[in-house]
């Protein structure tokens, strides 16, 4: 029998279990689309139900339910509708609660054709949110000893980002949604990467190759809205800075503007899409099977095996950094982001102070490294806009001395990382 959702507190954001072992979800749904939700056939499947609206009165929220399945219906489902107060903030919210197993499937089906994702937060976290209160962050594999809900735990976090900054990936708002964006689906692609090896057995053929490459797509229809954002907040304003005033940069910065334009343009429809709604649907239907496995106790000999696999790797790549042209410095900062994002995701798993200053000096090794890829693609992009002659010579120059002065600064985060204590193996 399914758990019975006593109070609309208790939502699981992003499909995670219950203490039952049954998935629970709630599915947000907006205002225009509720008549559509409830005609849908993935919905009436499941009833219909007899039940009653019922009142809800709470701390943080005043609305009603009813219950939308039958009895015998494979999934419980309650519509909730209402308003979440958190402080002197008040919101009205909309959301079908779904518990059982195959929420994720159910909520793939229906957002084929219907504007539905997964609420991130259930609802006394979105409460605290809203009132201002941020809760303690936990590490994201805070309780698993296995490597199936590792993998789970890091899907749905970056998930998460990802539903967090998406909507924030438009041409009027700050950088960051488009940059934390990119960071949840390069870390993604890495941790279905890492873990590949353990977990791929327990998914169905050629599922985790399809949403990696769902991934990989949407990671690089944001690529050139953020390469000219790091351009035009970087290079840009150091050459303005160190000729202020000089109209003969004019013409290409404008153009460079008209390209960042250009580049946020699709972002908006892409990422309320249907396409991207796919996308992350299939995450929480992978997270959902991987946490169905039976836990293994083999999480800290898969994390200490695959740092350690990176790190001989990365120390291998550099073993003659000063003398490297930049096509290998540049796989080798590439290197060192793929380990940085491994020791992120595992050395909370150990104790004490070493595994966070190996991860800090990595952390400097690989900005050092970016400085020169940054110059590259600066280089790259001031070609692109076909600008020619003093402006263009202005650029490759900064450029230069900008890649010039990034290998000294990776010379010293090299030497300073290779002292790093192997926090894995040393412990």
């Amino acid at each position: 029998m399914s758990p019975k959702r006593t109070t609309p507190e208790h939502g699981l954001p992003l499909g995670r279990p219950d203490a039952g072992g049954l998935t629970c979800m709630d599915i947000i749904i907006p205002p225009e689309a509720l008549n559509r939700t409830l005609r849908h056939p993935a919905l009436r499947a499941h009833g219909p139900s007899r039940a009653v609206w019922q009142a809800v009165e709470g701390e943080i929220f005043s609305g009603r339910q009813r219950r939308l399945s039958r009895g015998d219906a494979t999934l419980e489902i309650t519509l909730l509708q209402g308003v979440l107060r958190g402080g002197p903030v008040e919101r009205p919210i909309q959301r079908l609660a779904v518990t059982g197993e195959g929420a994720a499937m159910f909520g793939a089906e229906m957002a084929q054709t219907l504007p539905l994702l997964p609420a991130m937060r259930d609802l006394a976290t979105e409460a605290a949110a809203m009132a201002g209160l941020a809760p303690a962050r936990m590490p994201t594999l805070s309780g698993q000893t296995g490597t199936a809900g590792a993998l789970a735990a890091a899907i749905r976090e970056g998930l998460a980002a990802l539903l967090t900054h998406g909507p924030n990936c438009r041409a009027d708002a700050p950088p960051l949604g488009v940059h934390q964006s990119r960071v949840a689906l390069r870390r993604m692609r890495s941790v279905l990467k890492l873990f590949r090896p353990a977990v791929a057995s327990l998914l169905r053929p050629g599922e985790f190759a399809a949403f990696d490459g769902r991934l990989k797509a949407l990671a690089a229809a944001l690529g050139p809205a953020r390469d000219w954002d790091v351009f035009l907040g970087g290079m840009a304003v150091r050459m303005q800075a160190a000729l202020p005033g000089e109209k003969r940069l004019r013409p290409m910065l404008l153009a460079a503007r008209k390209a960042r334009l250009a580049g946020y343009r699709p972002l908006p429809a892409l990422l309320s899409g249907p396409g991207f709604r796919a996308t992350i649907w299939a995450g929480i239907a992978i997270a959902e099977r991987l946490e169905a496995v039976e836990a293994q106790e083999d999480l800290m000999h898969f994390a200490a095996h695959v740092l350690g696999r990176r790190h001989r790797r990365l120390r291998r790549g550099g073993e003659n950094i000063e003398l490297l042209p930049a096509a290998e410095l540049h796989a080798l900062r590439l290197d060192a982001k793929r380990l940085r994002y491994a020791t992120e995701l595992l050395a909370p798993l150990w104790p004490g102070q070493a595994p966070r200053r190996y991860l800090r000096r990595l952390m400097k090794l690989q900005d050092a490294l970016g400085l020169a890829n940054d110059a590259d693609v600066a280089r790259g992009l001031v070609r692109g806009l076909g600008t020619s002659g003093w402006a263009l010579g202005l650029a490759e120059g900064f450029a230069l001395a900008g890649a010039a002065g990034s290998r000294d600064m990776a010379l010293d985060a090299w030497a300073d990382w290779q002292k790093s204590k192997r926090f894995w193996r040393d412990a």
